[in-house]
């Protein structure tokens, strides 16, 4: 019995080895997922640069199955979906032949090269920048999250989750560098990741009041602003003027804004391109020339030379006086001098206009319009001016219609038009009262050679307290209508007596004007 006890320990204790052995035979090491050279655990800035993205799967058991789950504001179902994939996706057994392709084409594994592996290592270092770049160039802040998920033939699992992220761009306005100098408008672009009640604004260096531009969302976060100039009732009916405070003009400074739900969280400045100069407006530049009378005697002429003559008057041997430099304070700044003559018993008004002088016979003719190129369009006309005003000493043709106690105004007028040759006016002396065909451009919309497409006139009505500088607002008859190449397309025109053209004035009256340029 004794020996059979013995026997019956021995046995159980055998057993017993067999078990032990049996449980502590060690198991496969649960899977894992790591980032080469990163910490999975941590988020990872998206720069738009080259950028190292390896993971490395190890799976002692061999890969049974590898899911991934994409959570991402642009890798969107829809967005994955147009190039064959989906965002929850199983490596081991895509969905299609597409989704594998796909799938290889971006660096991730698919299929057998999956299954069943225990050691297992992919690129995917140009995917991940090019979310950055699948934005247009707009940066938004967000994230960008790839779950995955490896389960091995032992039915362990491991779990981690690629972060990256994408830092928002700053919102910024920008001036796209189109402005149309003629229409006065232009465009800005504004980027505004979150989007929001978004307002573009602009004004002038220097000024207060900003001006809104007209937005349009582009989408994506940009949004255009168009600026164009406001436009008020002019001096006529169906005429209109620029207020100046919106719109962008030659030769300025800007600045642009865009707003947010009423906060400013952008600005930028820009330029626009230098205007037009108006020739020997400063009346620097004279020269001599022959006048109209038998003499042959030499006058002044408002310009450097013949060759580049641009004003014109009518001043002759006889009338010297009606358009001759004169040396403020006797120093080098010259300006014109416009004075009336009375030349046996025929008045002439002092006069300078852009256009020619000639003769024919004994009868003058004033052919206004100068052939000048608009790069930009200006709002008005500015000089400085001195003016002695007094009442009408001789009446002229206008005896009957106005009486020595009528003021004899100073006239200046600017026209931009779009003639095929100048216009002449014949007045003065040999013409009836009847004939004269005084150009008045208040009243003129057009002439014979085509439109005036703008025009300002001013009339000074009593004697200035010296120099003053006197502004001439364009009035536009057309807001958009620009002078064709090669047209006479300007008038500048001043005297010293409105009715000069009706040999109506009085010889004390005199101008000076200097400094004539565009406003803008």
């Amino acid at each position: 019995m004794k020996r059979i006890f013995m026997f019956m320990a021995t046995a159980l204790a055998a057993v017993s080895l067999v078990a032990c052995g049996e449980k502590n035979e060690p198991a496969p090491a649960r899977p894992s997922i790591a980032l080469e050279g990163l910490d999975i655990t941590q988020v990872h800035e998206i720069t738009g640069d080259p950028m190292t993205v390896k993971v490395n799967v190890a799976a002692e058991a061999g890969i049974k199955t590898f899911a991934i789950r994409i959570s991402s504001p642009l890798l969107t179902e829809e967005l994955l979906g147009a190039i064959g994939l989906s965002t929850e996706m199983e490596l081991t057994a895509p969905a299609s032949d597409d989704m594998s392709a796909a799938l290889s084409n971006l660096g991730f594994p698919a299929g057998a090269e999956v299954t069943g592996a225990t050691q297992l290592s992919f690129d995917i270092s140009a995917f991940i920048p090019l979310i950055k770049q699948l934005y247009n160039g707009h940066e938004r802040d967000s994230n960008h999250n790839f779950e995955l998920t490896v389960t091995d033939a032992a039915n362990q699992m491991a779990r981690e989750t690629l972060k990256f992220h994408i830092s928002g761009a700053e919102p910024k306005v920008t001036y796209n560098g189109d402005a149309d100098m003629w229409l006065n408008t232009a465009t800005i672009t504004a980027e505004v990741p979150d989007g929001g009640n978004v307002a573009i604004e602009y004004r002038r260096v220097g000024t207060e009041a900003w001006a809104a531009a007209t937005v349009t969302d582009e989408g994506n976060g940009f949004y255009k602003g168009v600026i164009a100039p406001e436009w008020v009732e002019g001096d006529g009916e169906a005429q209109w003027q620029m207020d100046g405070a919106s719109g962008v003009f030659a030769g300025q400074s800007y600045e642009c804004r865009v707003t947010v739900d009423g906060e400013q969280v952008a600005v930028s400045t820009f330029e626009t391109a230098a205007g037009d100069l108006i020739p020997n407006g400063d009346m620097q530049a004279w020269s001599k020339y022959t006048g109209y009378a038998a003499s042959g005697a030499v006058v002044d002429y408002p310009n450097a030379s013949a060759g580049e003559a641009f004003w014109s008057n009518g001043n002759n041997a006889f009338t010297k006086t009606l358009c001759t430099p004169f040396a403020e304070d006797g120093g080098d700044n010259v300006a014109a001098m416009l004075k009336g003559k009375n030349t046996f018993g025929i008045y002439a008004a002092g006069n300078l206009f852009a256009g020619q002088f000639r003769m024919e016979g004994i009868a003058g003719y004033a052919d206004f319009g100068q052939q000048y190129t608009f790069t930009a369009r200006p709002r008005a006309m500015k000089l400085r001016c001195k003016a002695t005003v007094g009442n009408i000493a001789l009446l002229g043709l206008k005896d009957g219609e106005l009486t020595t106690d009528d003021v004899d105004p100073v006239s200046m007028f600017v026209c931009i038009t779009d003639w095929n040759a100048r216009h002449s006016v014949h007045s003065g002396l040999g013409v009836a009262v009847d004939q004269i065909n005084a150009f008045d451009p208040v009243t003129d919309a057009s002439t014979d050679e085509g439109a005036v497409i703008a025009y300002g006139a001013v009339t000074l009505t009593q004697s200035t307290d010296g120099w003053v500088e006197v502004v001439v607002p364009l009035n536009f008859r057309d807001r958009e209508a620009r002078p064709a190449d090669g047209s006479y397309s300007l008038v500048v025109s001043f005297a010293s007596s409105k009715y000069g053209d009706y040999l109506c004035g009085n010889p004390g009256n005199e101008l000076y004007v200097d400094d004539i340029e565009w406003v803008y």
